[in-house]
């Protein structure tokens, strides 16, 4: 979720290496990784319209169970001999695949469902610890607990898991899963409302980690294992929606000495999240969320302060380091066993491109692609689709160049961020608010499916202004109330509109109210067309008894009537709410094709060498955050050496599967590469420190 980044400073954490302070000076000297190192590894649609989707309903009622039976025991048939049969590549690699211990390998993400491996809504549930619920899927979705068969639907209208997505044809409807395996304070604010008070309160999880101490370890394990469970995906299946977002950190794969971050422990709930979409036909957008040094300075990155991804003097080791972590990951869903429910890849979150500049962003999107496309091949079923951050250039024709950038690129899309609550504030009627998608945003989605190719709504919400709790981030005030950033700071750009008070509290709004809300979604789903609302729940607060910051809890919603119970019902809205409001200039959805090389066809791969010369070199010759508002000669500045061991997420036993039916984590036998690691004996800066400093010297990496 984007926020304002604010100054707010760290203590500088001990390196794995020669430190320099802001000042230069030397603030000490240890060991670095050494190559030769043994390898880390981590165990660990037809679109359909409302009068089509009722028939369809009643139809699959009829026939349901009859169908589901036979086609489930074909497929039981085939799925035994696929995973008894799965083959894994060996690897001429160096890389190891063995455990880091037993506390991270102890649980696969399935559950018995009292004996029963396949069925449909309407069926009792036994999770893996013990607890019941009501598969409560009204929709025709389908359920399959076999390991790694794709059969199962979260509707019957839409395709299974190992059936094609048309990404013209099929729409996404999805939710986030915000603040699960990272955290942000105002989606679990009971984490930090402890310290919000301090002298210097707890902002984010780096913070949070550091105060937590001892007790991180058993503190975030509760809550991964709490936050969202198998419950979860069940009922976003039988809301009508078809796809997940799910962020992720660098710390799930490794972290390096001095950072505080619980490395690994995560990476259990991420099986978890691929074994549970898998069982409800759910698919996965895999977000890489937060990366070393920060794209954006904002506390959902990891550490709120400054930008020190492709910016500042640690700029491309920082970049050199984040390629490591997609390589990890790209290697991991790119395997035939994780393909299918993860075929998506939205490969950096939001990253500031009005500070780090259009061509050092371009360059790297670049190298992760040819990453991407080495790792699982080129064309459709190859590797996950790539999704690009737009930089919050936004979408439609000619913003910021998008339309222009790799024609050919073989799977590209554009992510794209819409809220209507962190700009100026307004007063405007709940009914207005609900039609200001199908005015602002539909035409430039459109024009964005039309030229670029695929454009995803990676975050959304029904926020219509700031009020909430945390929502700016801890301490921070509200620009609805005039108080942005703190009320002794506040911004004079944001002139109070109003109380808060109101807009918290989901038990105090009108039925009309709740109508608007309701359509508002719908609106947004409609004029996307592909979709992920933020978020899909909010936790607790310890200071009050009603669910905080509900304009932005799609589950809540759900449950207390302002979000409607199948988002399919989305297709068209716009006309609806629009024409019911006495307007008449509404956008059509986007009912176009997208070329065949957008989508892993004929002609996929093929850029033209005049178009991609230009963002082959890297690193680039300049990136921004030199002192003064200056841009360094990348030449200058301390690098990373590809000598350091192979980083693999190695799947976790699952009883009755055999180790090789697993899959290694690794999906190409070629990619030999090192890891990028510190060069020994060289001094690099805090990477969350090199904004505004000279580079160090003797330059490291030449």
């Amino acid at each position: 979720m984007p926020k304002d980044p604010f100054n707010y400073d760290d203590p500088p954490p001990a390196k794995s290496f020669h430190y320099l302070s802001s000042n230069g000076h030397e603030s000490s000297s240890l060991s670095s990784p050494s190559d030769g190192s043994p390898t880390k590894t981590i165990p660990a649609q037809a679109v359909v319209t409302k009068a089509d989707a009722v028939k369809q309903r009643k139809r699959h009622r009829i026939i349901g169970a009859i169908a589901i039976s036979l086609l489930l025991l074909i497929a039981v048939a085939v799925t035994i001999g696929v995973v008894l049969g799965t083959r894994t590549s060996s690897s001429n690699n160096e890389a190891s695949t063995t455990g880091i211990g037993s506390s991270r390998a102890t649980a696969s993400g399935g559950a018995t469902t009292g004996g029963k491996l396949w069925g449909v809504g309407g069926d009792t549930i036994t999770t893996e610890d013990g607890t019941k619920f009501l598969y409560n899927n009204t929709l025709g979705g389908t359920w399959v607990a076999i390991p790694f068969n794709d059969t199962a639907r979260p509707q019957s209208d839409q395709p299974a898991l190992s059936e094609r997505w048309d990404y013209a044809a099929n729409r996404i409807l999805g939710v986030n899963l915000g603040g699960w395996l990272v955290l942000e304070p105002f989606i679990t604010p009971a984490l930090f409302e402890p310290y919000a008070n301090l002298p210097t309160p707890i902002v984010d999880e780096w913070g949070l980690s550091v105060q937590l101490g001892k007790s991180l370890a058993s503190t975030l394990e509760d809550h991964y294992s709490t936050f969202i469970t198998e419950q979860d995906f069940a009922q976003i299946a039988a809301a009508g929606l078809n796809w997940v977002r799910l962020p992720v950190g660098w710390w799930m794969m490794e972290t390096w000495s001095g950072e505080p971050l619980l490395e690994g422990v995560c990476f259990k709930y991420f099986l978890k999240a691929i074994t549970w979409a898998r069982k409800y036909g759910l698919r996965i957008n895999l977000d890489f969320h937060a990366v070393p040094g920060s794209q954006n300075g904002w506390n959902h990155s990891g550490k709120f302060g400054t930008i020190g991804f492709l910016h500042g003097a640690m700029g491309i080791a920082n970049a050199q380091r984040s390629l490591n972590y997609i390589r990890t990951l790209a290697e991991f869903i790119s395997q035939p066993q994780y393909k299918n429910v993860v075929p998506m890849f939205s490969v950096l979150n939001e990253a500031q491109l009005s500070i780090i500049g259009s061509a050092p962003l371009r360059s790297w999107y670049y190298q992760v692609y040819q990453l991407l496309r080495m790792i699982g091949g080129v064309g459709e079923g190859n590797g996950p689709f790539m999704v690009i951050h737009d930089g919050f250039g936004g979408s439609g024709g000619g913003q910021r160049g998008w339309d222009t950038y790799l024609p050919g690129a073989d799977r590209l899309g554009l992510d794209t961020h819409s809220y209507l609550c962190f700009g100026p504030q307004n007063t405007d009627s709940m009914g207005y608010n609900s039609m200001k998608p199908c005015l602002q945003w539909a035409p430039l989605f459109n024009e964005t499916l039309s030229g670029f190719g695929l454009n995803v709504g990676g975050e959304f919400s029904l926020a219509v202004n700031d009020c909430g709790l945390f929502v700016n981030n801890v301490g921070f005030g509200t620009r609805y109330e005039g108080t942005y950033p703190t009320p002794a700071t506040a911004d004079g750009q944001f002139k109070k509109m109003g109380t808060c008070e109101s807009w918290l509290d989901h038990r105090q709004w009108s039925a009309a109210t709740k109508e608007a809300f309701a359509d508002l979604a719908q609106t947004t789903q409609d004029s996307m067309r592909n979709s992920f609302f933020w978020t899909w729940k909010i936790g607790k607060s310890l200071n009050q008894d009603n669910p905080p910051n509900p304009m932005w809890n799609y589950l809540n919603g759900l449950q207390n009537g302002y979000i409607r119970p199948d988002a399919r019902a989305s297709n068209g809205r716009c006309v609806d709410v629009v024409t019911a409001q006495g307007g008449t200039s509404v956008v059509s959805p986007w009912s176009g094709k997208l070329a065949t090389w957008q989508t892993g066809g004929a002609g996929a791969g093929v850029i033209d060498a005049t178009v991609s010369s230009a963002y082959a070199a890297f690193p680039p010759a300049q990136i921004l955050g030199a002192p003064n508002g200056g841009s360094y000669q990348t030449a200058s500045l301390p690098k990373y050496v590809q000598t350091g061991a192979l980083i693999t997420l190695k799947p976790l036993p699952i009883a009755g599967v055999s180790s090789s039916a697993l899959g290694t984590g690794w999906t190409q036998p070629n990619d030999t590469a090192k890891a990028f690691v510190p060069q020994p004996g060289c001094n690099y800066p805090d990477p969350w420190g090199g904004v505004g400093i000279a580079p160090p010297t003797p330059v490291c990496g030449n």
